[in-house]
């Protein structure tokens, strides 16, 4: 399908394509030089979501005359007897929406989704974006603030370790006495051992996991690249947790971390993320993404912003063609009861349910 639209200030036109085979170059070229791009604008992320959810991408892009000024990713959501939902982009609600070289450009894009949406008979485009968007704003879209995206700087060790709190240094000190030591995995069977942390814990969480292929495609697409890498945290010779890290451009993501009920008291979690903070600045990253937390998460955001990170809403701007909009904050709230249902399954009913679930609630 091609989605065509125009813009005339002065002296430019503006054309939106979707995304094809031979224009995967100048898509590639064009985030690779975008400051807020990160692994989940690459066409590596499109793949390894196409693999594991089994969504069909739709990628646009915009150019005026041979120049790329944009690009904007979605994802086409469908599950039987319902009508596909678009969004931009699922799995992480802080991380879509349009990559622009101007505002122009964003309005292209986003109208050009719009029809899309309607062209494809869909309930709802989303458009989840990391803040307001003026542009987004002027389209009178609906805009929601469901959730809280907490992000810091990696500008020196010094800057950084002088913005993290006493009580997360005590706990980084206290963690290396207790004898935690933090590597990286190096192995596909690492990766497993902590899928089994992340699944116990999950349930715990009442957070549905991800299906049994999320971790070896990880692996098999992403890890070798570096563009996905796991630390572990080790206690006397067992691996009590871990921390799955996105790597790409400038921007650091950590995607989730988990820890075993035990290593809580070790400080294992302020192991694990001192460590990424440290791969962050080694490596000469600018920005480490700590993701995204529910309102009533308080505890969970001050944590993030104890050790420098800033906390803001992220801006879900929505069309609804059919029907109401499903809140989001609901969804993120997992004192709800089906949070604490899910508490109480099996493990292995967790992904067995949790696989299909996250098909459709992404």
């Amino acid at each position: 399908m091609t989605v065509s639209c125009h813009v005339a200030p002065a002296d430019a036109v503006l054309a939106v394509q979707t995304l094809e085979t031979t224009d995967a170059e100048a898509w590639t070229r064009y985030v690779a030089q975008h400051p807020d791009a990160n692994l989940y604008h690459t066409l590596e992320w499109r793949d390894v979501v196409r693999d594991i959810f089994g969504h069909q991408p739709l990628y646009l892009l915009c150019r005026r005359a041979s120049e790329v000024t944009g690009v904007l990713p979605i994802f086409v959501i469908r599950f039987p007897l319902l009508r596909p939902k678009l969004i931009s982009l699922p799995y992480d609600v802080g991380s879509g929406g349009a990559l622009v070289t101007d505002d122009a450009s964003e309005d292209a894009l986003a109208r050009a989704a719009v029809d899309a949406a309607r062209a494809l008979g869909a309930q709802r485009l989303e458009l989840r974006c990391r803040s307001r968007r003026p542009v987004l704003d002027a389209l009178r879209l609906q805009v929601s603030e469901p959730v809280i995206f907490s992000e810091m700087v990696l500008d020196s060790e010094a800057g950084v370790w002088g913005r993290v709190t006493s009580d997360h240094r005590k706990a980084i000190r206290k963690a290396e006495r207790r004898g935690v030591v933090v590597r990286e995995a190096t192995t596909l069977a690492e990766f497993a051992q902590f899928d089994e942390i992340y699944l116990r814990v999950f349930r715990d969480f009442g957070t549905p996991p991800y299906g049994a292929s999320y971790f070896p495609t990880l692996w098999h697409r992403l890890h070798r690249s570096g563009a996905v890498r796991l630390l572990l945290a080790i206690h006397e010779g067992r691996c009590v947790g871990g921390l799955v890290l996105f790597c790409w451009g400038k921007n650091l993501v950590s995607k989730f971390a988990a820890c075993l009920p035990d290593a809580v008291a070790l400080r294992a979690y302020n192991a694990l993320y001192w460590h990424a903070i440290c791969l962050g600045l080694r490596e000469r990253y600018e920005r480490l993404s700590w993701g995204t937390s529910s309102r009533h998460q308080e505890g969970l955001i001050d944590f993030k912003d104890r050790w420098g990170a800033q906390s803001s809403p992220v801006a879900v701007y929505s069309l609804p063609l059919t029907g109401r909009l499903p809140s989001l904050e609901r969804y993120y709230d997992t004192g709800q009861a089906i949070g604490v249902a899910w508490r109480r399954l099996p493990l292995a009913m967790t992904r067995w349910v949790g696989g299909p679930l996250n098909r459709w609630f992404c």
